[in-house]
């Protein structure tokens, strides 16, 4: 059997770390006062867009420690749930609505520019693709909708993997001696548990997407806690892995490739944080080869994991997760070690997000407490 390895931790490698403080912070009023708090959020150079259960998505301006309300992006009746930057022109904005439909503002403008007629059923998720033109929705049938912004229409529907997923060793080996109890059975738990989580899945809700940065590849977080992989230029599913284990579903609600488009990091219902070598599984297998997911798994918080949002500069190698637990944290993904833990919401955190370009001089968190808070870097 060979077994991809993961990047040798830099134990004996003198690496500076950079830190993020906490530099400022601002309050949403209007949510605060009834009772509600912000559950979406994008981060831009100098800006800060979030979005919650009422109908307007707030753009923040971030300066000199100041965090201040700038402009509302108000179309429709309902809330929002999901909120992408696009990453070749940052003035384009997607916005998921709770009833499905997927705005795409125009921030120069301050209006909406185009609309995806979508449901709730592919729509509540959107992710840009490479080249800008064209985005990724999800939603709870499981399946992915590609648009092409050019004609505002739906270029391809993509059901889930009829694949069962993929287990490591040990869970199979776990599985096999329960069901040997039955006569002339050698397999069937193993065989068993792969068909029931091949059901489970294909009607499995997407909880989360990312794209890798080389453009190449796209992670899917489910409801069953499986991650999925896809290849984009031919649009075919590599793997589908059980990730976030559990009595019950453990929906993956936070994920994210790391900046060498070759890790898929995410986080789940479990508490737990995982890193899956998908690149390495993507590849074409060599004649004869016989390869288990290369999956590592880590308690990360005291509660479910809601975000995940990794530092652009590929030299850090950190990723920031924030929780229900009322905490963020800053990972070296590297090696599994904590590096910085914050405590400075007073209820569940719900969004979190390093800003896209550069070297990652901020990132920003936001919660139930209706507070947004900027964390930044001097050596940015």
């Amino acid at each position: 059997m060979t077994v991809e390895t993961l990047d040798e931790p830099r134990k004996a490698e003198a690496i500076a770390q950079r830190e993020w403080k906490p530099a400022g912070k601002a309050t949403d009023e209007e949510l605060k006062a009834a009772g509600t708090g912000i559950r979406a959020l994008a981060c831009l150079d100098d800006l800060v867009i979030t979005g919650s259960s009422h109908p307007v998505v707030k753009v923040w301006t971030v300066a000199e420690g100041k965090v201040v309300e700038s402009r509302k992006l108000k179309d429709g009746a309902v809330g929002s749930n999901c909120i992408e930057v696009g990453e070749e022109n940052q003035q384009l904005v997607a916005i998921a609505y709770d009833d499905g439909i997927i705005g795409l503002w125009d921030l120069r403008q301050q209006k909406q520019a185009q609309q995806l007629e979508s449901s709730v059923a592919s729509g509540q998720l959107a992710k840009f693709l490479p080249g800008g033109y064209r985005i990724v929705s999800a939603g709870t049938s499981g399946t992915l909708g590609f648009w092409d912004l050019r004609t505002c229409a739906l270029d391809e529907e993509v059901e889930p993997s009829n694949a069962a997923s993929l287990l490591k060793k040990a869970d199979v080996d776990d599985l096999m001696p329960v069901k040997r109890r039955r006569r002339g059975d050698r397999n069937g738990g193993a065989q068993e548990a792969l068909n029931g989580r091949k059901k489970k899945k294909n009607a499995s809700p997407v909880f989360s997407l990312a794209v890798s940065r080389d453009g190449r590849l796209l992670g899917c977080g489910r409801g069953s806690g499986d991650l999925s992989v896809m290849q984009l230029d031919s649009r075919e599913w590599t793997a589908d892995v059980n990730a976030h284990q559990g009595e019950t579903d453990r929906p993956v609600r936070a994920l994210a490739f790391d900046p060498a488009s070759r890790l898929l990091l995410s986080g789940g219902d479990d508490n737990h944080v995982c890193v899956f070598d998908a690149a390495a599984w993507a590849r074409p297998d060599s004649p004869g080869e016989t390869r288990w997911p290369q999956l590592e798994r880590f308690a990360a918080h005291r509660n479910w994991v809601s975000a995940a949002s990794v530092c652009p500069d590929v030299h850090q190698r950190v990723m920031l997760t924030t929780s229900y637990d009322g905490t963020a944290k800053l990972w070296d993904f590297s090696t599994h070690s904590v590096l910085r833990i914050y405590k400075e919401h007073t209820d569940a955190i719900l969004a979190g997000a390093f800003a896209r370009r550069g070297r990652g001089q901020f990132f920003a968190t936001a919660g139930m407490d209706a507070q947004i808070i900027i964390y930044a870097s001097p050596d940015a």
